[in-house]
């Protein structure tokens, strides 16, 4: 059987990070379900992107210049095609592209609905790798929930792409995989991160979510889970 960090290895370079990484995140959300009060409910958000080879990509948030409407035609004859051309030359282009869904945690706490805590594994798109625009979307919602006083973790697992982290926790980049934390205690932002390398296990972490609610993240029990849940080493033995 592959060792963990082998086994992500493969998965990222076969190119099916888009499966394990959901699979990963589902047997994260189930072992930290039961270490929240009934309070706080922990839900699966999710967003499709589009990603080109071009890298240049971007969904259109507003409307067009000029739109072109067309009414029910009447019954009737088909009018003959032909009677008008286009008097400029014409290239058509096609370009392979794929749509990816992203995956991360939200905790809410009701009765009021609060988000109080986000957990999300890094995709290839969210480190610039396939869509650059998709990293710029990420760091900005990264920060948006940051300046909201939200408890952020993020799980940095893959080897390539660009990694961009807090610059409390610039030490990080030596290592070629990581996980951070960023939450708020007394009036004052406190950051928690780990790093590790292909010989190390992966770790179990610790996640302040709101106050004084501390869950356990465990890492490598949920990978456990998640190979075992689709027998992720068969997929990948090949690669």
């Amino acid at each position: 059987m592959l060792g963990p960090n082998l086994l992500l290895t493969r998965i990222e370079r076969a190119g099916l990070w888009a499966y394990f990484h959901k699979d990963w995140l589902l047997q994260l959300r189930s072992l930290i379900r039961p270490q929240l009060p009934p309070e706080y409910r922990i839900f699966v958000e999710s967003e499709a992107i589009l990603i080109a080879p071009g890298k240049t990509a971007v969904t259109a948030t507003v409307l067009p210049d000029v739109a072109v409407a067309r009414r029910q035609p009447a019954a009737g004859p088909t009018p003959a095609r032909g009677r008008m051309a286009a008097t400029a030359a014409l290239i058509e282009v096609e370009e392979e592209c794929e749509t990816f869904t992203k995956y991360w945690l939200l905790i809410r706490r009701a009765p009021e609905n609060l988000v109080v805590a986000s957990l999300e594994i890094l995709s290839p798109s969210n480190k610039g790798l396939g869509n650059r625009f998709d990293q710029d979307q990420h760091l900005r919602k990264r920060d948006s929930l940051l300046d909201a006083g939200v408890s952020v973790m993020e799980i940095d697992a893959l080897l390539q792409g660009k990694r961009v982290l807090p610059a409390a926790l610039s030490d990080l980049v030596r290592f070629e995989r990581s996980a951070w934390t960023a939450f708020y205690a007394d009036g004052r932002r406190k950051f928690r991160g780990w790093g590790w390398n292909e010989p190390d296990p992966v770790p179990i972490v610790t996640w302040l979510v709101e106050g004084e609610l501390e869950v356990l993240v465990d890492l490598p029990q949920a990978l456990e889970q998640a190979r075992e849940f689709n027998r992720w080493d068969s997929l990948v033995d090949a690669s």
